[in-house]
């Protein structure tokens, strides 16, 4: 059974290490944006991953899934700051990465 309190925890610890690691001079920024992102897709991810733990998601559909909120990682403030869209873009592709990463780790 999914404990999504401690995974939803493992996801926001994780977004933090990708803002200290992708954007050091803005890690402010990216922390807000990583937290608005995850609290956006919280209900779905929750879906999702009880589905994905209960075998009624296979890894693809889950992935296939998560990615597609990928829209939703606006990252307002990093791009108020003045980062480049290919930074922005690249801390986007690792906060999806990081959810699908975690789950497989957990279910």
């Amino acid at each position: 059974m999914l404990d999504f309190d401690a995974f939803f925890k493992e996801l926001k610890d994780g977004v933090a290490e990708i803002a200290q690691k992708e954007e050091v001079n803005f890690i402010r920024e990216a922390s807000s944006d990583g937290a608005a992102f995850l609290n956006a897709v919280k209900a779905d991810v929750k879906r999702w991953a009880k589905q994905y733990a209960e075998g009624k998601l296979s890894k693809e559909e889950f992935e296939f899934l998560v990615k597609g909120k990928k829209d939703l990682a606006k990252m307002d403030a990093l791009t108020r700051a003045g980062l480049a869209a290919i930074r922005v873009e690249r801390m986007r592709a690792a906060m999806i990465d990081l959810i699908i990463t975690t789950a497989g780790k957990l279910i």
